[in-house]
């Protein structure tokens, strides 16, 4: 029924899949960016907004990203650590991504259009 629907409005139902994917991907690609930033940078924003970027940042990214800290521990390079949490985050989703617009494409584009 719901598929009928969608396709009489002229929409496919394998692009919508695809559209959801990728805007997924990229607002997550997006807050561990804005994460990564907001670590460059110690202490709270004293700014109102970008205390709740910073607040939107940590409570989505921090999920995905603790996980992968607990781990792998910090590259220490010198006197500092190099956290690759991000970078393997980051490659992880594009791995997600590339899967799932692969299993659209391939498996559900051809049964429902």
């Amino acid at each position: 029924m719901t598929v009928a629907l969608l396709q009489a409005f002229a929409y496919s139902v394998s692009d919508l899949l695809l559209g959801i994917v990728t805007y997924a991907y990229y607002v997550l690609f997006g807050f561990i960016i804005a994460s990564i930033l907001f670590s460059w940078f110690p202490g709270y924003p004293a700014n109102r907004f970008l205390q709740l970027v910073y607040d939107a940042a940590r409570a989505v990214a921090d999920p995905i990203l603790m996980p992968i800290r607990s781990r792998i521990p910090p590259l220490r390079i010198g006197g500092f650590g190099l956290d690759l949490s991000p970078i393997i985050a980051l490659l992880g989703l594009w791995i997600a991504r590339r899967l799932l617009t692969t299993l659209i494409e391939l498996f559900i584009r051809p049964v429902v259009g």
